[in-house]
């Protein structure tokens, strides 16, 4: 029996009504996206982002650099900044668009996995904890995921209907993908066990002749179109690397950028165990995870080759990210973005099978419950505790050293000091200066410690500047320690044992932490006497 016909109605023309759900749908989804988006204060590299962007926008210089990665994030910042200005809402409202569209995609999942099953993996997109969250933050991870879900879905459109634009549009996007972040070359590593997989029946190991002689047919007939395909993903990737080739020396970004993040694997510079995602992953990704090797198990026998394909490609991605060396939460959403058709599968069923007579359903009141739970859980990431502080005791563990919303506060009186005339507004020294370069850009600032004779209402030095400053300043000064960066280490040891199940029970409950939220703690000198 087909995934399409356990997971819901088969794909038929589109009625009314399911366009309207895929309208209210889109809406909640960009909603979601668009609230509060501007409130958190900007994390480090968005910050980086941002301001380059708005460097590109207003003098056209791009070169491309695997630090700070591909090109799509700042093409797509550069054109909110030049329509709507920048800010930080503008800086994340290509992120949370970028992030409706990939709900959107979830759409092109009905033909292979039926009505109810892509609707509800668009349910799981927009409301996925990590998925919500990262499609609100300045950076490339969403574009990777767009592109990246754009050229499997739109390349198995054109292999069921051999439309020239499937194949057209999945080429464009494995471009963006490409020229989004370096994960592609993890993707494109991954794709050969999963393809792989694709070869593979249950109870009869690998079909390999047969299909290999198919293989090749199939080529033969599509030769031309792949070919167009192909040279279309190279133009488009080269426009984009060489900035409409004024960077013709940046034509080849695969050596550049496999040599530099292969050494930041092997030097771990943002480093943690092998097991660093798994909490993560089940804190947050249970309504996802679980019924996707629910749904798994249950078809072990029976699995698609699409169905094979998926968990392949998702064992494999957790498999490849607990290795590599650089450990970040937001590559979480590359780990489970796989997962998404099969787990939107497995609840289509559990809310459209056929109901007990007594009307008790435990296995529906559980998927209640684990629904309502993820719900909360994005919530409380998204909009309640989105950024760490050491002033309030409550911590999310994907909140990955965070800029404090005190540093934002900071920002408004240098503005307002601006804004009355002070010109230097303030002199900035040390690690502050990222996101104040962002934040403080149409302000006059000295970027160093002041000097006699130009003393600015503002001073922001790091905590082992202060004496230096304070020699320099004198008493026209008032002095105040502010947190920068604030960070919570989940620290767990057995001996003794912490967490104790009553530490995480409350904090499950709670997200009140059971050890310390640090932070990088940074001096403010306000002038308080004339100078």
């Amino acid at each position: 029996m087909s995934p399409a016909v356990l997971a819901g109605t088969g794909p038929g023309p589109v009625t009314r009504r399911e366009r309207q759900l895929w309208g209210a749908l889109l809406l909640v989804a960009l909603l979601l996206r668009l609230f509060a988006l501007g409130d958190r204060p900007l994390h480090h590299d968005e910050s980086i982002h941002a301001w380059f962007s708005d460097h590109f926008l207003h003098t056209g210089e791009y070169k491309y650099d695997p630090v700070y990665h591909g090109p799509i994030q700042y093409f797509a910042v550069a054109s909110s900044f030049l329509l709507l200005g920048g800010s930080d809402f503008s800086s994340r409202l290509p992120a949370a668009l970028g992030g409706t569209a990939l709900v959107a995609m979830a759409f092109l999942l009905r033909r292979r996995f039926g009505v109810r099953a892509a609707f509800a993996a668009g349910v799981l997109t927009a409301c996925s904890p990590n998925l919500l969250y990262f499609t609100r933050f300045c950076r490339e991870d969403v574009w990777s995921l767009l592109g990246t879900a754009g050229t499997l879905l739109f390349f198995d459109e054109w292999l069921a209907t051999r439309r020239l634009r499937d194949l057209m549009a999945a080429s464009v996007l494995a471009a963006v993908a490409f020229a989004s972040k370096e994960n592609f070359y993890v993707l494109l590593a991954l794709l050969v066990p999963s393809i792989a997989a694709v070869f593979w029946e249950p109870g009869e190991g690998i079909v390999f002749w047969p299909r290999i002689r198919r293989l090749v047919e199939f080529l033969e007939a599509t030769t031309i179109a792949l070919t167009g395909a192909l040279l279309l993903f190279f133009v488009v990737s080269e426009l984009c690397y060489t900035l409409f080739l004024v960077h013709p020396e940046s034509g080849n970004p695969a050596f550049q950028a496999i040599s530099y993040w292969w050494g930041q694997h092997s030097v771990e510079r943002v480093g943690g165990p092998k097991t660093y995602y798994l909490p993560r992953l089940v804190q947050y990704e249970f309504a996802l995870l679980i019924p996707a090797f629910l749904w798994v198990w249950k078809r072990r026998r029976e699995l698609g080759g699409v169905e094979r394909f998926l968990v392949t490609l998702g064992v494999t991605s957790l498999g490849m990210y607990a290795y590599l060396g650089e450990k970040t939460p937001w590559l979480i959403v590359h780990q489970i973005f796989p997962f998404v058709p099969l787990a939107g599968a497995f609840w289509a069923e559990l809310f459209f099978r056929q109901r007990p007579r007594d009307g008790f359903d435990p296995p529906l009141l559980a998927g209640l419950a684990v629904g309502a739970a993820s719900l909360v859980t994005a919530a409380t990431l998204c909009f309640a505790y989105p950024a760490l502080t050491p002033a309030v005791t409550k911590a999310e563990s994907v909140v990955y050293v965070q800029t404090t919303p005190e540093l934002k506060r900071l920002v408004k009186e240098i503005e307002v000091a601006a804004a009355a005339g002070a010109a230097p507004a303030a002199s900035v020294q040390g690690e502050s200066g990222w996101p104040l370069n962002w934040y403080l850009r149409k302000v006059q600032v000295d970027w160093s410690l002041p000097v006699e004779g130009r003393l600015p209402p503002f001073v922001v030095v790091d905590a082992d500047k202060a004496q230096e400053a304070r020699g320099i300043l004198g008493a026209a000064y008032k002095e105040e320690e502010i947190p920068l960066r604030a960070w919570w280490i989940p620290e767990t040891s057995f001996r003794p044992l912490q967490p104790t199940p009553l530490q995480l029970l409350r904090y499950l409950l709670t997200r009140t932490p059971w050890s310390v939220v640090g932070a990088q703690q940074i001096t403010v000198f306000r002038r308080v006497q004339s100078p």
